[in-house]
């Protein structure tokens, strides 16, 4: 199925979530409205959207606005209004006289290209998804077609006028394109200078330049890449897709097609890590290893604070109050259920990195990065849990004085200490190993090779160790975690925000101890459509870099 197009208009993006109930004769009527507002709208006038609300469903709203439209915009969210009408109707084509056709079929028709076609919508040719041998597919009726050929007879004909660069025109293009070049004048430059005197398309003419003067395609990959890396970076940025369009000179669908391709590259590039479970295979595997509380809830591992002696007296409380039998039961449940889950997040997600295509599906992108971002929550609480059980074994090594050691050597312990640990979580089977005992175990083998002398020297000569803060550690645990969550590290000023907006991010990306949604589910808990939760996520995320 064709990607969905996207809306420039919330008002006109609204009206198929308020007929999500509404009768089939009540969709049809204000398609067709839609339909008829499309042929009537001026590309170069502007409209309030008031009004075509009111052309369309009849009704004025409630609260009058004083946005307008300009009426190429318009009919461009006119023709999404009618694409995601028609798909609820299920049309067959034998609805309207003539039939429908596919786009192939009407450009093999008027002796056109499948491209031309495509642009041929832009300018406000009405298409639908009807069902093709059961089948839906993008088509358009004959007589939607017809009276589109008679409102721009010029552009069809243009069009239909398309032929192919003959031997003697090649000849002379070419010996005009060399005195161009000698000139001064770009490939690029020239191949425009020539199109415009001779009628032709710029791209024909350069592409033929291109083959006939030998420009190697990997300066032009280089190209190609360098502008890719620019869009790609500015959105990460969290500038709007529209803006890096215009910056580029490029479209808006290819920017986002070239920002999910290099999201997949680098997500198919990270380190991903998992035990392969038997129970991986068991049907319902996904929702049962996933449905435990402690492995939805409670993912906000903090460390008391940065500084070690305060992190070392804090984990030292904390032992004192627990107790054991139930509770150590339940602790070791929990760690279960949590090393499960991690091996099966991370699982799901290299299984659906592997299925995608060269263009992937924005809604499997993700979904992949919010499984993986989930997988990250778990594994900086495990870690966390292994770092309080390294504490203990630290104070039973040092006879209950750590304070001992200068702090450089402390946090050169816990960083050795970190490091090895990441490996146990990484590496934890739950179906074979208690969590606590081979963190104890790894712990216990740091301590014992661990050379205060030598740690003491490299502290003195390496700032990095004295730079170490606890948090850090926890960010070690899973290297992918700011790759799928940009805004890691402005999530603290999240609590300046509106009420909405935080929850929003929280459920977005679990900064609140909840496992984290995708854009799928939070339209689902909004009760919106994927496009407004995103323009909504877009406005909090922006208000969240400002703050």
């Amino acid at each position: 199925m064709s990607r969905k197009v996207a809306y420039r208009f919330d008002a006109l993006q609204a009206l198929p979530t308020a007929l999500a109930f509404a009768p089939r004769e009540t969709i049809d009527r204000q398609m067709r409205a839609a339909e008829a507002l499309m042929e009537a709208v001026d590309a170069t006038r502007e409209y309030p959207i008031d009004f075509a609300l009111f052309r369309i469903t009849g009704f004025r709203p409630r609260d009058p606005s004083d946005r307008t439209a300009l009426g190429r915009e318009l009919v461009h969210d006119l023709g999404a209004l009618v694409l995601d009408l028609s798909l609820r109707l299920k049309l067959d084509g034998k609805e309207r006289v003539g039939g429908a056709l596919s786009p192939d079929a009407a450009a093999r028709e008027f002796d056109v290209s499948s491209k031309t076609m495509q642009r041929l919508r832009e300018d406000g040719l009405c298409v639908h998804w009807v069902e093709f041998d059961g089948v839906p597919r993008v088509g358009m009726y004959r007589e939607s077609l017809t009276r589109f050929v008679a409102r721009h007879a010029d552009r069809v004909a243009a069009a239909t006028r398309f032929r192919r660069f003959s031997g003697e025109e090649s000849r002379v293009l070419l010996v005009a394109a060399q005195t161009l070049i000698d000139a001064g004048h770009s490939l690029n430059s020239a191949a425009l200078v020539l199109a415009k005197q001779h009628g032709r398309s710029h791209e024909g003419v350069r592409l033929l330049l291109m083959r006939h003067f030998g420009r190697t395609l990997s300066a032009e990959a280089k190209r190609v890449e360098r502008v890719s890396r620019f869009a790609e970076r500015a959105w990460r940025l969290g500038i709007d897709v529209t803006k890096i369009a215009r910056r580029i000179g490029r479209s808006e669908s290819l920017v986002r097609s070239v920002v999910d391709q290099r999201r997949l590259a680098r997500l198919r590039a990270m380190p991903l890590q998992f035990v392969e479970l038997s129970t991986f295979e068991l049907y319902g595997a996904d929702a049962t290893i996933l449905a435990p509380a402690s492995v939805c809830t409670g993912l906000d591992a903090k460390i008391p604070d940065d500084d070690v002696m305060t992190f070392l007296h804090a984990t030292r409380a904390r032992r004192r109050t627990r107790a054991f039998g139930r509770e150590l039961a339940m602790r070791r449940a929990e760690q279960e259920a949590r090393g499960a889950a991690l091996h099966l997040l991370i699982r799901r997600a290299k299984q659906a990195l592997q299925a995608c295509g060269r263009r992937p599906l924005r809604t499997a992108l993700d979904a992949i990065e919010t499984d993986l971002r989930w997988a990250a929550l778990l594994r900086r609480a495990l870690l966390s849990s292994a770092l309080t059980i390294a504490s203990v074994r630290v104070d039973q090594f040092f006879a209950g004085e750590p304070e001992q050691l200068r702090i450089d050597e402390l946090r050169a312990l816990l960083k050795a200490l970190a490091e090895r640990l990441v490996q146990v979580v990484t590496t934890y089977d739950p179906s074979r190993q208690d969590f606590e005992s081979v963190a104890a175990l790894e712990a216990d083998f740091v301590l014992a090779h661990f050379d205060t002398q030598r740690s003491r020297r490299a502290a003195s000569k390496h700032a990095l160790v004295d730079g170490t803060t606890m948090e850090s550690l926890l960010d070690a645990s899973a290297p992918w975690h700011r790759e799928v969550d940009r805004l890691w590290r402005k999530r603290e000023a999240c609590a300046r925000l509106p009420e909405d907006q935080r929850a929003l991010l929280c459920l977005r990306y679990g900064w609140g101890g909840t496992m984290p949604h995708a854009l799928t589910e939070i339209a689902s808990t909004l009760r919106t459509s994927i496009a407004i939760a995103t323009r909504k996520l877009y406005d909090a995320e922006s208000a969240l870099r400002r703050a």
